[in-house]
């Protein structure tokens, strides 16, 4: 076993403590004040907030009307625009015709770190500015002002579809970062080809309906926005910038179909898993496990039957991937029916998993950041360096000397700043489940009942992030106690 588990990749998670890490006080603690205070939250919230709480949209207030037709906003908008244009083409180019290390080529850290990771953090921090910048939507502009039907639906888009296209090309995505080989021209090729769908959706079903179902990164970064202060309206002749409380938007959103359930809960369940799937528990439960469960299958030889358990060990670690959205969904799911079940609600299930998904888009969230966020500092000194030699071809366009060795990072530092995350991410859901409760149930009895079992969800959504967070890859990371 030790033989054919040795050949596996390996590979560094951005979660995981690279050495073995003492926790100052044994793991358990950690999730039974983290329950404690989320047990604490509830009832401060339940006994404070009002049904009042769920409907008061008086703190919304705008900040700026910028006129479309003003010299400062189109300005603004052409250099928002022109410049995510001109990283998109930087990325698929330099994918292409550059080095094939991805080390040495901007398009990796441009895509998967600037854009995905540190992009996401600002939209969720200052709005969705991927909304008034997005690449593919000046594209589809352009062609339309040379061909000017092309952007106009050919095809009624069926309601039955709803967000399935985004969510099929956001799992592809993801199966991409964890399951092929990080080389520059497969990134390329897959933009050049998810430029294509982008453009044959528009064609079909016209510009409104495709960027808002179907183009997978309108779709994420509208979702992580719900978290930001701040919004923007756009019209035809103007743009206007609102100030909100933090997570109005989470409050204001009314998901129409299950599908965007499904694609909050990929968000959650994906980035749980790409912490999870590289893990010491997780191959163990392969190798120690499943593998002595089907050994009639595969005999009792190990070494002869190597081709057979690795083709095992691939088929499972990309169910691990797809199933990962059923097993959230499925937990959700329970838990409201439990809590209809408790209400005695004539409200269907459906409807409440509608109603009270965007509760789950903190968390979603916070999960993100406390994964990546460590990769993210380690990668920032060495964008410097890649982007005074885009190609990797030994420019040195910026006059930058090599890179300073990133520094280590303070475990203690990490761990509790990931415990503090998750902890204000699980409480923000807990707020929200309360408003949407408040806004959905006929009575105040009812909405503080519902949210036990949802409750019950955070604490155990609070203590898997936790436990995947301390999971060991290659060596121990929690020793002792």
């Amino acid at each position: 076993m030790i033989v054919v588990a040795s050949l596996l990749p390996a590979t560094a998670a951005a979660h995981s403590f690279v050495e073995p890490y003492l926790l100052p006080v044994p793991f358990w603690l950690y999730v039974y004040a983290c329950a404690a205070t989320l047990v604490a939250t509830f009832a401060i919230f339940g006994y404070f907030l009002g049904r009042e709480s769920a409907h008061d949209t008086a703190s919304i207030s705008s900040i700026a009307s910028l006129p479309t037709a003003a010299t400062g906003t189109r300005f603004l908008l052409a250099s928002l625009r022109g410049g995510a244009l001109a990283c998109l083409l930087l990325t698929v180019v330099a994918g292409f015709v550059g080095s094939g290390d991805p080390l040495r080529n901007i398009a990796m850290p441009l895509f998967w770190m600037v854009f995905l990771l540190g992009f996401a953090y600002v939209v969720a921090l200052i709005g969705d500015l991927f909304e008034l910048a997005n690449p593919w939507r000046t594209i589809v502009d352009f062609i339309a002002r040379v061909v000017p039907t092309f952007d106009r639906p050919r095809l009624a888009y069926p309601h039955w579809l709803g967000y399935y296209p985004a969510l099929a090309l956001y799992m592809s995505l993801i199966w991409l970062e964890l399951f092929v080989l990080p080389r520059p021209a497969t990134l390329s090729t897959a933009l050049t080809i998810y430029t294509l769908i982008t453009l044959a959706g528009v064609s079909a079903f016209g510009s409104r309906q495709w960027f808002h179902h179907g183009e997978m990164f309108s779709v994420f970064f509208r979702i992580v926005s719900w978290a930001a202060p701040i919004e923007y309206v756009a019209a035809k002749d103007f743009i206007r910038v609102r100030l909100r409380p933090p997570l109005r938007g989470a409050i204001d959103a009314r998901p129409e179909h299950a599908s965007l359930v499904l694609f909050i809960l990929f968000m959650l369940s994906s980035t749980a898993y790409d912490a999870i799937h590289d893990t010491e528990f997780w191959l163990e439960l392969y190798w120690q496990h499943l593998v002595h469960i089907a050994q009639p299958l595969w005999g009792t030889d190990m070494v002869q039957s190597q081709n057979v358990l690795m083709r095992g060990y691939f088929i499972y670690q990309r169910l691990g991937l797809l199933l990962s959205p059923l097993a959230y969904f499925g937990l959700y799911v329970l838990m409201l029916a439990w809590a209809k079940r408790l209400t005695r609600s004539p409200i269907p299930v459906r409807k409440l998993a509608l109603d009270f998904a965007p509760s789950l888009v903190p968390i979603a969230i916070v999960y993100n950041v406390t994964h990546y966020y460590t990769l993210l500092l380690m990668q920032v000194s060495k964008l410097g360096r890649v982007a005074t030699d885009p190609f990797g071809l030994g420019w040195n366009l910026f006059g930058l000397g090599m890179p300073e060795p990133a520094s280590l990072l303070d475990m203690g530092f990490v761990w509790h700043s990931q415990v503090a995350l998750v902890l204000i991410g699980h409480v923000s859901s807990v707020y929200l489940a309360h408003v949407a409760a408040m806004r959905v149930f006929a009575n105040r009895r009812q909405a503080i009942v519902s949210q036990l079992p949802l409750l019950l969800l955070m604490v155990a959504y609070t203590a898997i992030g936790l436990y995947i967070l301390s999971l060991p890859i290659g060596s121990p990371q929690i020793v002792g106690d």
